[in-house]
């Protein structure tokens, strides 16, 4: 007859098997929680304090918890645009088109004239693209002034904006604005001369022309 296991023998066993338990347990999941720590568990640890992005700084010297860059970084490949909103003329004097007049950059050109531009400066330049009828008109890129200006200045606008027309530095890099600034001299050779956009009426000469009228 084979004898019983010993009673040592017995508790070992019990214990081999308990363990493997726990380890199933681990595994698959037992209930995870803030509070209270359950032994074995590793599943809260995804509660646990830590700096996360776009979050409250946990310990409350930020607003956020992005590494913001240094003062004076420049990001590896980027050229900053060295020339101020108000320094159009210096960049007209300065700035000269690097890229040739060639039919692959007019052709890229155009490309981006009509899929970034004509919202608001219509197909042909005129200033009559669809955006304007809920937002101020901008003057035509046929009249003269514009005719005249360098290719510098034509340049820095889009690059620093106008008037109501915003910086698209952040949507087109500056291969897309010298390329356009091809495709609008190629525009301005094909199209008439546009007349001068009215001169607004001083507000004083206003009231004077008003105050006379009454009379």
């Amino acid at each position: 007859m084979r004898k019983a296991a010993s009673l040592p023998a017995l508790t070992k066993l019990a214990a081999v098997a308990a363990l493997a338990v726990l380890s199933t347990g681990c595994d698959l999941g037992l209930p995870a929680g803030r509070t209270p720590h359950r032994e074995g568990n590793f599943l809260d640890m995804g509660s646990q304090p830590k700096l996360k992005p776009q979050r409250k700084d946990i310990f409350g010297a930020r607003a956020t918890g992005m590494m913001e860059p240094q003062a004076g970084t420049v990001a590896k490949g980027d050229d900053p645009y060295p020339y101020a909103q108000n320094e159009a003329d210096r960049a007209g004097a300065e700035l000269k088109n690097p890229f040739p007049a060639s039919p692959e950059v007019l052709a890229h050109g155009k490309f981006v004239y009509e899929n970034v531009c004509i919202a608001c400066h219509g197909p042909k330049g005129a200033g009559d693209g669809h955006v304007t009828a809920l937002f101020p008109k901008p003057p035509s890129l046929m009249t003269q002034k514009v005719r005249d200006w360098p290719d510098g200045q034509l340049f820095h606008r889009p690059m620093r904006g106008q008037n109501s027309m915003p910086s698209h530095s952040r949507q087109v890099d500056t291969k897309d604005i010298w390329s356009v600034v091809h495709y609008i001299r190629k525009m301005q050779s094909e199209q008439p001369v546009a007349p001068a956009p009215p001169q607004p009426v001083p507000v004083q000469a206003a009231a004077a022309a008003a105050t006379q009228g009454g009379k």
